[in-house]
């Protein structure tokens, strides 16, 4: 399908005097300097950031950092035992869930008798500290409780459980529907933008909890939580994913380097790109189709190399199957014509575990937002995605009196709605999502003819990375004219590439019948490079984005 924008949704920049200027104080070209200029919408960058953008100052960012009081709280609980005795560890799900799940029992491990997970079913507990499955499992004998990824609004079964002389740390990163009675409930979302992971990866830095050389070694933890849950990357984040990145090019462990193998993926070329599309949707979908458990004891590396091989294969299996299933209903969606008019969807068959996957993509779609909801175990689940201009959490807290629970982040969100309140809920979801104002996002660009694009200097924008949420990868304009031609691309007709003097830009899922049926209305093209690897060498691609049109302010 060819994507377009109109120019006058392009804001384009050029490699002005600035951007020459800053690449001679600075180690950075020309080009690089200009996609710096663009990324931070400014003409003017001083050179001192510039050099700390490329080289961050880890351990001055992580001594800026401040995790709040609950913090230094947490620290005096853990220093004032030698042992924890029976820890169980209560995570959730998801990426995130599972990679704090991993560093908890990682760290927990140096002082307790034994340690334990549990995962909760998204089809039967749901997200959160579900009260009955909590009391059960400490019925078991269990210590400590430590909850990562959730517990941030259930202080007062926390301060339940600490009465019968339970030890209990949360790390969390979610939204407090008010502020928290718990007082170890170590959750920065006020100051920082960290996912769960993060956040307990940098308790464990700033109070000295672990050895900060054993502490490097888990960052690709808190590297695939941090693209997962799609935390902005600056500063801190950005270095954690940097560092993360680094650490599995050279020394994945066991269950990360037998799911690259399994995906063809080379370690040694792993970007953050193939951690976004290819390794962390598979990380997920065993928490969507059935039980996160398998990629936790991935990412344990528990039993020998061929057990944990065999995690990693049913992980990829797990991850075929989910989108096979999301496939189907986001069909029946699309196709639907009830459906065309509709914020809050719902069906009885629909299992909740892959809807957030398809509402992304709905949402995306139809720039609209979208809830999705089914029915499990005598309740109603949705979830809830917005494009930018909605407020995803903001929109919950108004019919929160109506929700048996809710929470999450600005632009996705989940909640539940007892059976007979279902109603209600979809009738007043469905009008404050009509109301909600959409704001079109300029799409930056430099322009920059791709065949001055050479692969050196790509690696040395891929200096600014890594790239992704708030630290977008650069996109670039190239004017159409009238020599630019298409051609299929491929045996099967259905992609194409557009030839633009010695470059081509590859249009994938894109018939060339579409883009010669456009090409008089082309006024332009927004491309970007990536790397590809052909027989053991590297060479730059360039790969289309849009098809920019003439827009009404030019009609």
């Amino acid at each position: 399908m060819l994507a377009t924008c109109t120019d006058d949704n392009l804001k384009i920049y050029y490699i002005d005097n600035n951007a020459k200027d800053l690449s001679r104080e600075t180690p950075c070209s020309e080009l690089a300097a200009a996609v710096l200029e663009m990324m931070k919408d400014s003409n003017k960058l001083e050179p001192e950031f510039v050099a700390d953008w490329i080289s961050p100052n880890f351990n001055k960012l992580m001594a800026e950092l401040d995790l709040g009081e609950s913090s230094k709280k947490a620290q005096e609980l853990w220093n004032s035992k030698s042992s924890f005795g029976n820890v169980l560890v209560y995570g959730d799900y998801d990426t995130d869930g599972v990679c704090a799940t991993v560093l908890a029992m990682e760290i927990f491990r140096n002082k307790a008798s034994q340690v334990r997970y549990f995962i909760p079913r998204r089809d039967v507990q749901g997200y959160g500290l579900n009260y009955d499955v909590a009391k059960q499992l400490a019925g078991r004998g269990c210590n400590t409780l430590v909850v990562v990824d959730c517990g941030t609004n259930d202080s007062e079964m926390l301060n339940e459980f600490k009465k019968q002389g339970m030890d209990i740390f949360v790390f969390d990163h979610h939204t407090m529907a008010a502020p928290p009675s718990f007082p170890v409930i170590v959750n920065p979302c006020e100051k920082h933008k960290l996912c769960a992971t993060a956040v307990l990866w940098c308790w464990a830095w700033k109070e000295n909890i672990a050895s900060h050389d054993w502490l490097k070694y888990s960052l690709d933890l808190a590297a695939l939580a941090t693209i997962s849950d799609c935390m902005p990357l600056n500063n801190l984040n950005r270095c954690l994913v940097k560092y993360g990145l680094k650490l599995m090019r050279k020394n994945p462990r066991r269950g990360l380097s037998a799911l690259f193998d399994c995906l063809g993926i080379e370690k040694a070329r792993l970007n953050e790109e193939q951690l976004s599309m290819r390794v962390i949707p598979c990380l997920n979908a065993p928490g969507r189709i059935s039980s996160a458990d398998i990629s936790v004891r991935a990412l344990l590396g528990m039993g020998g190399p061929e057990v944990v091989y065999n995690c990693a294969r049913d992980i990829v299996r797990a991850n075929r199957k989910r989108q096979a299933i999301s496939e189907k209903i986001a069909v029946n969606i699309t196709e639907e014509d009830k459906f065309v008019s509709k914020h809050v969807l719902f069906d009885e068959t629909w299992p909740i575990g892959v809807l957030s996957g398809v509402a992304s993509r709905i949402c995306a779609q139809r720039r609209s937002p979208v809830a999705l909801a089914a029915p499990v175990s005598g309740k109603i689940r949705g979830t809830l995605r917005v494009p930018v201009g909605g407020n995803a959490v903001g929109i919950l807290s108004e019919i929160s009196g109506m929700l048996d629970a809710w929470g999450g982040h600005r632009y996705a969100a989940g909640f539940s709605a007892l059976i007979d309140k279902w109603q209600d809920v979809k009738t007043s979801l469905e009008s404050l999502l009509a109301k909600i104002k959409i704001d079109e996002e300029l799409i930056q660009v430099l322009n920059v003819e791709p065949d001055l694009i050479s692969l050196n200097e790509w690696r040395k924008i891929n200096e600014l990375g890594p790239f992704g949420n708030d630290n977008p990868c650069p996109l670039f304009y190239t004017p159409h004219t009238s020599i630019d031609r298409v051609e299929p691309l491929g045996r099967d007709g259905k992609h194409s590439l557009v030839r633009i003097n010695n470059a081509k830009l590859l249009a994938f899922n894109v018939e060339p019948g579409d883009l010669n049926s456009a090409n008089s209305d082309i006024e332009g093209w927004v491309y970007h490079p990536r790397v590809d690897f052909w027989r053991g060498e590297e060479q730059i691609q360039f790969i289309l984005d849009y098809a920019v049109t003439r827009g009404q302010s030019e009609v």
